[in-house]
């Protein structure tokens, strides 16, 4: 019988022997995956700002464009933590409804971030994308 899971074999030809080589399993990527590396793609070709895609557990996906400064996205919506802060001197939640209007936001965010010294950025309450991707019991991991 055949297993849809099973990796497919790759035919490859190495000083004229054939060989085979596992290839992963094609899956096809979640809303929220696809719409995260949208927002990636426009952030890198029209701002020029390379970003990470990350699928979370709870099924919503992350990027991480900068120390501090990570996109959520649900596959229709996004929303961050802003690096501006509000009159209480906390960071504000930002949020778009448009890939262009979360690209440019975003773009904005980034250069406010790019002048500050990370050690800022780690003394505030900015997200961390380790905290992010962490398991929520993660203290509960014994460090080696």
């Amino acid at each position: 019988m055949n297993n849809p899971d099973a990796p497919v074999l790759d035919r490859t030809t190495t000083s004229g022997r054939d060989r085979f080589a596992a290839a992963p399993p094609v899956t096809e990527a979640s809303p929220a995956l696809r719409r995260a590396g949208d927002l990636a793609a426009v952030l890198c070709d029209v701002h020029g700002i390379e970003a990470d895609v990350h699928e979370l557990r709870s099924g919503n996906a992350i990027v991480s464009v900068f120390l501090g400064l990570l996109a959520y996205t649900d596959g229709e919506e996004f929303w961050w933590t802003s690096p501006e802060l509000n009159r209480a001197g906390s960071p504000l939640l930002s949020s778009a409804p448009t890939l262009p209007l979360a690209a440019e936001q975003l773009a904005g965010h980034y250069a406010i971030l790019r002048a500050r010294p990370a050690t800022g950025v780690l003394g505030s309450e900015l997200p961390l994308l380790a905290d992010a991707l962490l398991p929520d019991d993660a203290d509960d991991v014994v460090p080696r």
